[in-house]
């Protein structure tokens, strides 16, 4: 094999170049803190990165989700307890005003505070959560309830509002983030056993008197046992958010981990490699200027 100086010139560049390129890779890596400055370095590694960083883009909107509905499951709660207040106070004016010693004119006082307690309910009701209506169900940007009338033509309209808000909190897991207006204050029986009590206390309406004072009694009692029962489950979401948002907190530290070590680079090797890099590209570089500077004149001397 015939080794002229064009041979030995371009493999000594060519062996200089491939220094210069390690060189340079290791100096990316400890600049840049990656272990990766392109996917063909570790296609494994890349695509294993790109995977985790999906996960944790998915995690934080999961999180936001749970956010979002545990704010409302926040309001709602204030708000079950407001109409359970409300309900309480209702039955106490309804239990003071069924005895002998009530009359006319004091249930016509008591009816007044009852029907402002129908009017805070309704206004309870139409509680706004951001710009939707907290019990607006499907139909959330229109009001769900309206009162009508007054003294003994008390009474409400409704949009009927129903569909409960379900958010993602999971890979193929879903939680209904609160109640209804249906179920908050028409089928719990609510706004009907507050105006059949107002009905009982007007002396004018065809409910007046003791004996429908004790029928909407037993209303009020089974409304309130209904919204306790919404509580309960309020309570049992609000538990399950928590344990959610823990279980995505542990898992996003477990995913970001595992990002970190597959991206990131070991800084104390790094650094070691580098110098030992550069230690062979500057022998490197003075064994390529002794050769490239060797003639035939050198040994003729």
């Amino acid at each position: 094999m015939r080794i002229t100086n064009n041979t030995i010139t371009s493999q000594s560049l060519s062996g200089l170049q491939a220094n210069m390129a390690a060189l340079l890779k290791v100096s990316q890596q400890v600049s840049s803190g990656n272990r990766l400055t392109a996917a063909s370095d570790d296609p494994t590694a890349a695509t294993q990165i790109m995977s985790a960083s999906g996960s944790l883009r998915a995690i934080d909107q999961y999180s936001a989700n749970v956010t979002q509905a545990n704010s409302r499951v926040s309001a709602e709660d204030t708000a079950l307890q407001q109409i359970s207040d409300l309900l309480s106070r209702a039955k106490e004016l309804g239990i003071a005003q069924s005895g002998s010693t009530a009359t006319a004119d004091t249930r016509t006082t008591a009816n007044a505070e009852v029907q402002q307690i129908f009017q805070q309910i309704v206004s309870i009701g139409n509680t706004k959560f951001g710009d939707e209506y907290l019990f607006g169900g499907q139909t959330s940007t229109t009001p769900p309830f309206a009162a009508t009338g007054s003294g003994a033509t008390l009474s409400y309209t409704t949009t009927n509002p129903q569909g409960q808000r379900s958010v993602a909190i999971g890979a193929g897991q879903t939680i209904a983030a609160g109640h209804d207006g249906s179920q908050v204050l028409l089928s719990s029986g609510v706004l009907d056993a507050v105006k059949s009590l107002s009905e009982s206390l007007d002396p004018s309406g065809p409910a007046y008197g003791q004996s429908g004072i004790s029928s909407a009694l037993t209303s009020l009692d089974t409304a309130f046992q209904n919204v306790q029962s919404l509580v309960g489950e309020v309570g049992g979401t609000a538990n399950r958010l928590t344990v959610t948002q823990q279980n995505l907190d542990a898992y996003k530290t477990n995913v970001t981990t595992l990002k970190s070590n597959l991206s990131d680079t070991d800084l104390e090797s790094a650094i070691t490699e580098m110098t030992s890099r550069q230690t062979a590209y500057q022998g490197a570089m003075l064994a390529t200027s002794k050769v490239m500077g060797l003639t035939l004149t050198d040994y003729l001397k």
